[in-house]
């Protein structure tokens, strides 16, 4: 379940819920939602008196049942440009939890459904109950770190930070300068110059345990360009500052599976004998490549780099060694 909706999103599960049979009530539903039954009581009430829900309270099962079962909440009318964009607001919204920002654009959101009159009248139900977007899984930020690195950000200002990498045994300090935050495969991150590193480096919004603002300003290099810098990533991790041509040899049988989707914004697919195709692209980091690969098991033979060809040969060494 997820917690922190808007009024719109919790008459929407409790709705279902009561129609389901489940017979919710303002203590169960309130430690479900992590608000207070005072909260979910004003919830009751704007059903009942605003929207004429015919719901009434079973003292036998402590819960809330419709009198009326063919009862209904308010259609909503939408175009079906306006139903594209109500699920692409679903779509972002998504990107954006565990951030502030959630709190923020679920309050739009609920607004923009309530006040939509166009064409075509949908039950708002319908819209969550039967399309569905699926996000990569993410850790969250701390609300203090995101507010404390984002205010960095907007004023140049230079932020400490303690930090633990994913294979570090101790936290590290660094004297940040933010110069820009990025959303890749779900998982938030800043780009920044750290004093400790003397480079540009990529930190994990979540993996920050502290931020303190400091008074100290500083300039973002004329040549930064996050779009420059976002170009041959793959996946969540930019890596060094140069960048691999990546080539990989697929066979036949693995052709339909690689051609129906683009793996990178910036590919080359060649036709190669006996009915494969070859695959370039270019990326900063080879980690997340030498995973992407490795699930694609004997379907891929890796070209270039030799880099990237001694990774896939030691793990599968150690693949064979463990296995026996």
């Amino acid at each position: 379940m997820e917690r922190n909706k808007s009024q719109f999103t919790r008459l929407m599960e409790l709705d279902r819920q009561v129609r389901a049979g489940k017979y919710p009530n303002c203590l169960t539903f309130s430690k479900q939602w992590e608000v207070s039954q005072k909260t979910i009581q004003r919830d009751v009430d704007y059903l009942k008196y605003q929207l004429d829900a015919p719901l009434d309270y079973d003292r036998v099962k402590k819960g809330f049942y419709y009198t009326n079962p063919n009862w209904f909440l308010p259609s909503v009318s939408l175009s079906e440009g306006e139903l594209f964009a109500l699920l692409v607001a679903g779509k972002a919204m998504e990107q954006y939890q565990g951030t502030p920002v959630a709190n923020e654009l679920e309050r739009i959101f609920g607004k923009m459904v309530s006040g939509m009159t166009d064409k075509i009248t949908v039950q708002p139900e319908l819209v969550f109950a039967r399309f569905s977007f699926t996000a990569p899984p993410a850790r969250p930020v701390a609300i203090e770190i995101w507010k404390t690195v984002v205010r960095g950000l907007a004023g140049q200002k230079m932020v400490k930070i303690v930090y633990k990498s994913q294979n570090a045994q101790q936290s590290k300090q660094h004297l940040l300068s933010p110069y820009h935050i990025a959303n890749l495969q779900g998982e938030w991150y800043i780009f920044g110059f750290s004093d400790a590193d003397g480079e540009l480096r990529q930190f994990s919004l979540a993996r920050i345990q502290k931020a303190q603002l400091t008074e100290r300003s500083f300039d973002v290099p004329e040549d930064f360009s996050a779009e420059k810098l976002l170009k041959h990533t793959f996946s969540r991790f930019v890596g060094s500052n140069k960048p691999f041509t990546i080539r990989l040899l697929f066979p036949k049988e693995a052709v339909a599976w690689v051609m129906e989707r683009e793996w990178h914004s910036g590919q080359k697919i060649q036709p190669r004998a006996h009915g494969g195709i070859e695959l370039e692209f270019q990326a900063y980091g080879l980690f997340e490549v030498f995973r992407w690969i490795m699930a694609w098991g004997r379907y891929v033979q890796v070209l270039e780099p030799k880099e990237l060809k001694d990774m896939v040969r030691d793990e599968v060494a150690a693949m064979q060694k463990n296995f026996g």
